[in-house]
């Protein structure tokens, strides 16, 4: 299924598993993404990204460079911005990860778990239950580094895919909208 990366302006094959990581690293290489490369790349408007960093969602670029990681939480923002206030995305971020501890998942990781379920599901909206079977699939490999970690994470990727697949019936709702003569 051809489709555009989660939150990105990347037409990719995304019933490939792991294609998120594989695009994400080779990008990374020259030490990091300068401001409109990733203005390029998720499609958002440099300001935007700026105002999103001023207000802490984002984490400062070193060097005016920025990391995968930084990359990733504003590919989560974008693809979920739609239906989640961004705090609350934020919040799903944090439960994954920092709230974890060290062991925490990274925003590159859980973007990159993300899209191989997104992925996993196919064309369409699909019904709850297969979210869950395809977010349990990309948590196959996990190793919880405490007693309930894994549990945390199908909660906070099904929620990602639930708010991802009401964001495009909303997009979608919105371009139908503009068709009628109201």
């Amino acid at each position: 299924m051809i489709g555009l990366l989660p939150g990105s302006t990347i037409e990719v094959e995304l019933s490939r598993r792991g294609i998120a990581e594989d695009l994400l690293a080779p990008m990374f290489l020259a030490g990091g993404l300068v401001l409109s490369q990733v203005a390029e790349i998720t499609g958002l408007a440099p300001h935007t990204i700026q105002n999103w960093v001023k207000r802490g969602f984002v984490s400062p670029p070193r060097g005016k460079r920025y990391a995968r990681d930084q990359l990733s939480r504003l590919l989560i923002i974008n693809a979920l911005k739609d239906s989640l206030q961004i705090e609350s995305i934020i919040a799903l971020c944090a439960h994954a990860g920092a709230y974890m501890g060290a062991d925490g998942m990274s925003d590159t990781a859980l973007y990159c778990r993300f899209t191989d379920a997104l992925g996993a599901l196919g064309a369409g909206i699909p019904a709850r239950g297969a979210m869950r079977t395809a977010v349990e699939a990309s948590l196959a490999d996990y190793a919880e580094p405490y007693a309930g970690a894994k549990a945390r994470l199908l909660n906070v990727l099904e929620i990602m895919l639930l708010a991802y697949s009401s964001g495009v019936l909303h997009q979608n709702a919105q371009r139908l909208l503009k068709t009628l003569d109201l």
